[in-house]
């Protein structure tokens, strides 16, 4: 048999056909990005939005976590999701490592006031607040901006401009 006739040969002509198939296709796997990765990725960035959860704080009666609480700052301003004020009756608040402030709720034109909170053991000495859209014991966003503690004054009130990238309702649907 001659190589011409090798190569007219059905089989090979399959067996060839076949190859070339299984080789354009394992490029094309090896091209594509991974298809978990954008999920992985949509979940880290789902979760970068989440409010972190509290650490175990003290309870009345345990031995006392550092020195007594520095007094509070208290926050007032404006909460936006996407430019737009956040709607009313929403719930704003501060987190530190072991406690959170009363969640208040938002008003017209996303206005809030009042929102009161400062340290309150060692593990929240030193540490920004972290500022939360939604339920303190649920869903909640954390907003883009973050506020270092200022325990100088006595009850330093600080007006703030809140950006959260999505309401809550928004994130329980990721």
């Amino acid at each position: 048999m001659t190589k011409t006739a090798i190569l007219d040969s059905p089989i090979v002509k399959s067996l060839l056909v076949l190859t070339m198939a299984v080789l354009a296709l394992a490029i094309a796997c090896l091209s594509e990005e991974d298809p978990t990765s954008s999920t992985s990725e949509t979940l880290v960035a789902v979760d970068e939005m989440r409010c972190p959860a509290l650490e175990e704080s003290p309870q009345l009666g345990d031995v006392p976590q550092g020195p007594p609480p520095a007094l509070p700052n208290i926050f007032n301003g404006t909460a936006y999701v996407n430019g737009e004020p956040v709607p009313e009756g929403e719930q704003v608040y501060v987190k530190l490592v072991t406690s959170r402030s009363w969640p208040v709720e938002v008003g017209q034109n996303g206005k809030f006031r009042d929102i009161i909170h400062g340290p309150v053991s060692d593990k929240d000495q030193g540490i920004p607040f972290v500022f939360c859209l939604g339920d303190p014991d649920g869903v909640a966003v954390k907003a883009e901006e973050i506020i270092e503690f200022d325990g100088s004054e006595p009850f330093k009130i600080t007006d703030v401009e809140l950006n959260f990238p999505l309401l809550p309702s928004e994130l329980e649907s990721n």
